[in-house]
């Protein structure tokens, strides 16, 4: 079957691959310094329709998206420096300014009406941007009152002159828009800080939901003052043998455009409807079996549309009170949907990376409208010739990239899953193995924890066609090729067996099983000689076995570890947990501690690397900037910081050439670095220095 595979592989890489073109070259946009790409657009938070129709803004978790709706076209849109916020901001913390990030979870949208502007808040540089919708240039950087505060919902006034956005302390914020000038509001005890907001299209009042106890309150939107408290009629429901209390949080709001009701989805997953004239619920919904991620109401105020983590689209009645039809299509969880402004076209957005438009007339769907809105990169890999990249994302989604055109191949044939537990890639990208799970509650706002419910099956598959080879039916919580591809390694724990499973790529034997039980989770890495396998977790000791001899010459001082790596040459192991980083050399004979390197406390980043030389070693850190370290082998010295996820780095892979290094992060994209640039400019501003 591995031969016949082969044959199918080559006759699609000589496929030729037609793809779309855009208006832009978008894996060059707002690039850090040393990176020669981005691949991938991020997952997609939010979506919104321009006020004409022609346009639709994706936000994203590393910036926006905007698409020419009659084209396809793109223009990203990602500051290419971070911004100095120098104004100085004065309130009851003092005075601050602060450097915004380039980089970051798109919060919220807004289109002004005269179609000119696009506002967008970012989760984490505590600022709003304005850009100029036909050059795709940023106009100007709104900050806010200080910096831990953030827009949680925006409009522009009617005549486009005043942007309004309550924030995340609870205050009102009218900013000019030609000088950004400010009013700023405060309200008044119970603040709104915290909530799920929507404002209403007059732009004279928002609502607030409360994620904890589900209480939903209208606000006036210019002196901050609470106008009513709505009142539930219909008891919550609990979730069975998780949490018996009423699941009340409120995910999302979404308010009518005749601004008559407000619709609210809950932690029971019900989608609810207000009448804002009497301050009361009117109806309740029950349709969706997961967690409700996005609603939206039609332009005539008569349909309202919710989108779930149970895959499906729902079209309810809001005068009847009844679900009108459910639509199926997307691979993955539905995060965002919107309708254009005549009504005809319902986009949605998704976790399996695609916007796809629905007609909301027929209810079909015409078009998978964009791709490559990809979630959590959890793993990467070159091909052996370095022509292509492979990744895979924690819902198992895995994309294949062509690194000269940088433009995504035809996905390979993988099953979907929630989440996925162990997954791993060979080293030349040909074999991907992964152990999935499915969620029963996903609702996790308010305090309530997500379950798991495993797959029970580990799958092994060729790429990049997708081809399936192999399936066994037991748990796996981690994998493990070695660097020569002959191996596999398998952390089993079923309820019958648990310990390290070693197989023979050629013929999916078992070689060797590990008989070692580990209560807490934990990963696997083979040396670069293919020789030895390392077990590490965050709360189990880093234990190494030889693989030819079958023994284990595990140092009995060896601490745990968030993150290993081994050198090339696999005579040093670099073990890094929250004390630092400590090397070991490893001889015939056994490992010896050669000691820490000074400063390198890192905290539950697996991310870490040699380099290719095995001079430099290279480590993620996560916190309020995601960012990679470089360290001098010998020395322990500091040789600096690449910057330019927003989200935690999950993974680092040097190109088998040693020339660019891959670093895919939860944020949903992979970052390509020149890595002979950075390294040659790293150690001259060390010598500089010194």
């Amino acid at each position: 079957m591995y031969r016949k595979s082969s044959i199918v592989i080559f006759i699609f890489l000589c496929l030729i691959l037609i793809t779309t073109t855009y208006a832009q070259d978008n894996t060059q946009v707002g690039l850090p310094e040393g990176a020669i790409a981005r691949l991938g657009k991020g997952s997609i938070s939010l979506m919104q329709f321009s006020p004409d129709g022609t346009r639709l803004a994706v936000g994203t978790s590393i910036g926006v998206w905007l698409y020419d709706v009659k084209t396809g076209n793109t223009k990203t849109l990602i500051s290419s420096k971070t911004r100095q916020i120098n104004k100085k901001i004065k309130n009851i913390y003092g005075e601050h300014d602060w450097i915004g990030d380039s980089v970051s979870y798109v919060n919220c949208l807004a289109f002004s009406p005269d179609n000119l502007i696009l506002a967008v808040s970012e989760m984490d540089n505590y600022a709003v941007q304005l850009w100029d919708l036909e050059t795709g240039m940023e106009k100007s950087t709104l900050p806010a009152t200080h910096p831990r505060n953030k827009a949680y919902a925006m409009a522009f006034s009617e005549d486009s002159k005043t942007l309004i956005a309550p924030h995340y302390y609870g205050e009102i914020i009218h900013w000019d828009v030609a000088t950004g000038s400010r009013e700023v509001f405060l309200n008044k005890s119970p603040s709104h800080s915290f909530d799920k907001l929507a404002i209403t299209d007059d732009r004279k009042t928002f609502v607030s939901g409360d994620l904890k106890d589900g209480e939903i309150r209208l606000w006036d939107a210019y002196t901050g003052r609470q106008l009513t408290l709505f009142e539930a009629k219909t008891p919550f429901s609990g979730i069975p043998q998780h949490i018996p209390k009423p699941q009340k949080g409120v995910n999302v709001l979404a308010l009518s455009p005749d601004g008559k009701t407000v619709a609210s989805a809950h932690d029971d997953n019900s989608v609810r409807l207000w009448d804002i004239a009497s301050s009361t619920e009117t109806f309740t919904f029950f349709g969706h079996k997961e967690r409700v991620n996005s609603i939206a109401f039609s332009p005539d105020s008569k349909i309202l549309v919710s989108g779930s983590n149970d895959e499906t689209i729902i079209f309810w009645d809001v005068n009847k009170k009844q679900k009108l039809i459910t639509l199926s299509g997307h691979d993955g969880s539905v995060q965002a949907v919107t309708f254009s402004p005549n009504g005809e076209i319902l986009a949605s957005g998704s976790t399996d990376g695609t916007i796809r438009f629905w007609d909301v007339k027929t209810k079909q769907e015409t078009s998978i409208f964009a791709s490559g809105h990809t979630v959590d990169i959890i793993s990467v890999a070159f091909t052996e010739h370095d022509k292509m990249l492979a990744t895979a994302a924690e819902n198992g989604t895995v994309e294949i990239w062509d690194l000269k055109t940088r433009k995504l191949l035809p996905k390979p044939s993988i099953a979907y899953h929630d989440k996925t537990e162990a997954s791993a890639f060979s080293q030349d990208a040909r074999m991907y193995v992964s152990h999935g799970s499915d969620t029963t509650v996903r609702s996790n706002e308010g305090g309530i924890s997500t379950s798991w419910l495993r797959k029970r099956e580990t799958r092994l598959w060729v790429l990049p066609t997708g081809d399936e080879i192999l399936t066994i039916q037991e748990n796996a919580e981690s994998f493990a090729f070695s660097p020569d591809n002959k191996l596999l390694a398998a952390y089993i724990d079923s309820s019958n067996q648990k310990g390290i499973r070693i197989l023979e790529t050629a013929t999916l034997k078992e070689l060797l099983f590990i008989n070692k039980r580990i209560p807490f989770s934990r990963s696997l890495l083979f040396s670069p000689n293919s020789k030895l396998l390392a077990l590490y977790g965050t709360h189990t000791k880093t234990m190494v076995w030889d693989v030819t001899t079958q023994t284990e010459i595990t140092p009995p001082e060896i601490k745990h570890a968030t993150g290993i790596a081994f050198s090339p040459d696999s005579t040093m192991l670099a073990n890094g947990n929250h004390e630092g980083i400590v090397l070991w050399n490893i001889t015939p004979t056994g490992m010896q501690e050669l000691g820490p390197i000074e400063n390198s406390r890192r905290v539950f980043s697996k991310g870490l690397i040699f380099s290719p030389d095995g001079k430099t070693f290279i480590d993620s850190a996560s916190g309020r900037n995601d960012v990679i370290h470089l360290w001098d082998v010998d020395t322990g010295s500091d040789l600096g910081t690449l910057y330019g996820h927003a989200g935690p780095i999950k993974t680092l892979q040097f190109s088998h050439d040693g020339k660019t290094l891959a670093s895919g992060s939860r944020d949903g994209t992979v970052l390509l670095w020149d890595w002979e640039a950075i390294i040659t400019k790293a150690r001259k501003t060390k010598e500089v220095k010194r």
